[in-house]
């Protein structure tokens, strides 16, 4: 019963929303994180991947190496890569994906079906990503000291994120594959 009134409340919200709101600020910070703040970080680590986009996982050897790698000043361009850049970009992402998501589920009329359930694909990548990031964050004020437990928690979040992430992709390319197909069926119908 609840779980149903909470269900209508998103699928009203939803449908008053534009999507273009939160995905044109996503695609513009997506585009100044990979084209201008990630390669400067990139010149300085070489063929080491921020802890961000390692999604192997990574332990406390790495991170050391990384941070030796950055030194002060790519340490404090990576924090504020993270405050001012990453966290917001979560923000966005979350919104403009579980949108996208709705109104999917909603133009192929699955919206009663088991496959609403994958709204929680982008919220849960969100959550382990904002995790992720304060792990990094700590270990990037951390004066030097590396928790090993700060690490190994970080890791899981960053492989968990990645996770909800490939299963929110797979869930859009899926919806759009039966919404296109539909589409198509319809117009042959006609012809």
């Amino acid at each position: 019963m609840i779980a149903n009134m909470i269900k209508q409340k998103i699928r009203n919200i939803s449908s008053k929303m534009s999507i273009w709101a939160s995905a044109i600020p996503m695609v513009i910070l997506f585009i100044v994180m990979t084209f201008v703040l990630i390669p400067k970080l990139q010149e300085l680590l070489g063929n080491m991947q921020l802890l961000d986009t390692s999604f192997g996982g990574y332990d406390a050897l790495y991170v050391h190496r990384l941070f030796d790698k950055l030194g002060n000043v790519g340490r404090k361009a990576y924090l504020s890569l993270e405050l001012y850049a990453d966290i917001p970009y979560i923000f966005l992402y979350v919104i403009t994906l579980t949108t996208l998501i709705i109104k999917l589920l909603l133009k192929n009329g699955l919206w009663n079906s088991k496959l609403s359930y994958s709204l929680m694909f982008p919220v849960f990548a969100g959550v382990f990503d904002f995790a992720e990031d304060i792990g990094v964050i700590s270990l990037l004020t951390g004066r030097g000291v590396i928790s090993e437990r700060v690490v190994k928690i970080t890791s899981i979040c960053t492989n968990i994120k990645g996770l909800f992430l490939g299963l929110t992709l797979l869930t859009i390319l899926f919806m759009l594959c039966v919404l296109g197909f539909r589409r198509f069926k319809r117009v042959s119908r006609y012809n």
